[in-house]
């Protein structure tokens, strides 16, 4: 049966403040949505706030599988104005619904497979007459899934499930903010403030007793030295993260950590089934820019951090959710395992998964290790695939080894997204610097860091695995490309 791929990432659900979709986020948004697209077989329809470039789709088809050109693209009709997120009002009300009614013809024979089940992805589908979505599981209906999304939900239902959380609380008003940022901030000299539904740090702030251009998990840190500096602090936190004065924000101590990892689970409740996908560490400069997978997190760590992710994506069956579901922790420096939240949708290694699991197999963690990371590049996207084909970089299924681009606007904001694989991680972050080196892009520290933090896990690995990830960060500062441009 053909389906019809929604890509609406950062629906209201995700990101309500819409103060936030200026024209660079909504851009940046935009080739985020793109790996949407990944997920397509042939016949199936892609809705997209903006059209791939005809190199990339000729290259995902190539490299999943199918013929070029027999999967359909479609945008909403955003005017003159720029691409917007798929929201409510760009999927009901720009003849997006009309349009694909056309196109598809006898309803009966499609199903509909969204970013993000929200409730207006549920209008869609009844609009187009899709029968099978009269099936979904009451919870998801009722906008179940937009639960999911929010950090609030989160704390209550983790703590009554006895999950590991980090110490914290929901402010209602600028006065409760101010109380809590006040009792919490000397536990470690810093709290994070969270919008409730936002994604990718970029709704968050760090309150801290010490200055800092930026830290993990948010984009700008302010200085509270004392009590009069917390007051001024709460008013402007309150004033950015606090769309129209009525969300509640979300204090939690803030945890110098050594990792931050994820986990993804599929959830069936027909079945009332959880099954684990895969696992991972989130690269942060200070935001979210990339994913390493597997997790090379100590073992026990680990299996801390997998248990209580299992335990919330069995929650989440238990509601009655289907799907994806992403869930989120940190390794605290002292070893702590905190969950920081989870996700009812696709996430940032969905598609990673899907793509390795064609192109490799089920056993991919378990033989490769797979490194994403985005960046500006200083070359046209022709220019990118030459170079990935003369340098004998493009990945190879025979050897395990390659790059593949997931994404790009390459036109536009010059940004390209790709995947480093390897048969070690070192030598995956190896990769990932030489090619970063033929692309004439800014310098960059994430690579740099990424080596660095290989280091401080080596002493964790078995010695027969130690001595060849040993010798690859080795070459790699040899040759001067773990930091080079």
């Amino acid at each position: 049966m053909p389906r019809i791929l929604i890509s609406n990432i950062d629906n209201e659900s995700m990101m309500a403040d819409e103060r936030a979709l200026t024209p660079d986020f909504c851009r940046s948004s935009s080739i985020t949505a793109g790996r949407m697209a990944w997920f397509a077989e042939a016949g199936d329809i892609v809705i997209l706030p903006r059209d791939l470039s005809p190199q990339l789709k000729v290259y995902m088809a190539r490299t999943m599988g199918y013929e070029p050109g027999s999967v359909t693209y479609l945008t909403p009709d955003c005017g003159s104005g720029h691409c917007r997120p798929i929201r409510a009002h760009e999927l009901l009300h720009t003849g997006l619904a009309e349009r694909l009614a056309r196109l598809i013809g006898e309803p009966d024979n499609w199903s509909l497979y969204p970013y993000c089940y929200e409730r207006s992805t549920q209008q869609f589908a009844e609009r187009l007459g899709l029968d099978g979505e009269r099936d979904v599981r009451p919870f998801v209906k009722q906008g179940g899934a937009e639960l999911l999304n929010d950090k609030r939900v989160f704390r209550s239902v983790a703590a009554g499930r006895g999950v590991s959380i980090a110490e914290g609380a929901v402010c209602a008003t600028q006065w409760q903010l101010e109380e809590c940022i006040a009792s919490l901030i000397d536990v470690t000299g810093a709290v994070i403030i969270k919008q409730d539904r936002h994604s990718g740090g970029f709704g968050n702030l760090i309150v801290s007793r010490t200055a800092a251009d930026g830290a993990p998990g948010a984009s700008e840190v302010l200085v509270a030295n004392d009590e009069s500096q917390i007051r001024d602090q709460s008013r402007i936190v309150w004033t950015r993260l606090a769309y129209m004065e009525r969300a509640a924000l979300i204090v939690e101590v803030y945890y110098p950590a050594s990792a931050v990892v994820t986990a993804e689970f599929k959830v069936d409740a027909a079945s009332n089934a959880v099954t684990f996908l895969n696992c991972g560490e989130v690269r942060q400069a200070p935001i979210l820019s990339g994913l390493i997978m597997p997790s090379a997190i100590p073992p026990y760590q680990l299996a801390s951090f997998i248990a209580d992710a299992t335990e919330l994506a069995r929650l989440c069956c238990d509601l009655g959710y289907d799907g994806l579901v992403n869930i989120d922790g940190i390794v605290t420096t002292d070893g702590r395992v905190i969950v920081n939240e989870f996700n009812g949708r696709i996430g940032g290694c969905s598609h990673i998964h899907h793509i390795l699991q064609a192109i490799v197999g089920p056993r991919y963690g378990d033989e490769l290790a797979v490194v994403s990371h985005s960046r500006k590049i200083a070359v046209s996207i022709d220019q990118a695939f030459g170079l990935l084909e003369e340098r004998k970089l493009a990945f190879d299924r025979n050897e395990g080894r390659g790059i593949v681009v997931t994404g790009e606007d390459a036109a536009g904001t010059g940004h390209l997204e790709y995947l480093s694989v390897a048969p070690l991680r070192a030598e995956a972050m190896q990769l990932e610097a030489e090619f970063e080196n033929l692309l004439g892009s800014d310098a960059d520290p994430q690579s740099e860091a990424g080596i660095e933090h290989l280091a401080r896990i080596l002493s964790h690995m078995p010695p027969i695995r130690r001595k060849g990830a040993e010798q690859a960060i080795h070459d790699a500062l040899r040759h001067g490309t773990a930091h080079k441009p």
